[in-house]
């Protein structure tokens, strides 16, 4: 395997582990016990992406369309 594709296979392993962490978080020592920080931070991660294209679209409704 040369260099090239082995920095590539870090890369993509490392993108894979923070994307494991983004959509699949595990509970860490700080907040084993807190099933209201767990539930805030699902539903931060859900609407965060859904009002961003809500606004992507109002601006491009009002200014392009």
């Amino acid at each position: 395997m040369t260099p090239d594709q082995e920095e590539s296979r870090r890369i993509l392993e490392r993108m894979e582990r923070e994307r494991e962490k983004l959509f699949h978080a595990t509970p860490t020592a700080d907040n084993d016990d807190d099933p209201i920080e767990r539930l805030g931070k699902r539903i931060a991660r859900i609407l965060g992406p859904l009002i961003a294209v809500g606004l992507m679209a109002y601006l491009f409704l009002t200014y392009l369309g």
